[in-house]
């Protein structure tokens, strides 16, 4: 039994979408998170990169799913840990971690750790790393493509 639920077009392997229309689809099921006012620029463009790895990815906006984002971006992007420790300090996570409960954050990272080792996994595979900062290039290419250009395999 798997713990994501494959709900959108954007999460199927072979989505002839582009980034671009997959980010709006993503976009369009989150209420409010285009509009939402972030503490500054930066948190801004972090959130938008992060966002972009949801889709690239295919992963929802779940607790899981969430988790499962996280471990894409630190073994199968760009990303440098360090830059992900700041990103956990930031008010807006914060926010989450508080609306969504500690408590029940980790429970469900524990649930979610068979799949957390397959995203490592599957991240070794990869060709090369998404570039978690400058994703404006591909935008227009299918994420069909796209994985197959990284060697990206959407659990």
């Amino acid at each position: 039994m798997s713990l994501i639920a494959m709900a959108y077009q954007y999460q199927q392997q072979n989505s002839t979408q582009t980034l671009q229309e997959g980010l709006e689809e993503y976009y369009r099921n989150i209420p409010g998170l285009t509009t939402y006012n972030y503490s500054s620029l930066e948190i801004k463009k972090f959130f938008q990169s992060h966002d972009v790895t949801h889709v690239v990815f295919g992963c929802s906006t779940s607790i899981v799913d969430e988790t499962l984002t996280d471990f894409w971006t630190l073994f199968g992007s760009t990303m440098k840990f360090s830059r992900y420790l700041a990103y956990l300090n930031y008010p807006e996570t914060q926010q989450i971690f508080q609306e969504a409960g500690y408590l029940q954050t980790f429970g469900l990272f524990l649930k979610a750790l068979p799949q957390v080792f397959r995203v490592i996994w599957r991240t070794f595979q990869m060709r090369k790393k998404w570039d978690w900062e400058n994703y404006e290039s591909y935008l227009h290419l299918s994420l069909q493509e796209i994985r197959r250009e990284f060697g990206i395999c959407v659990i």
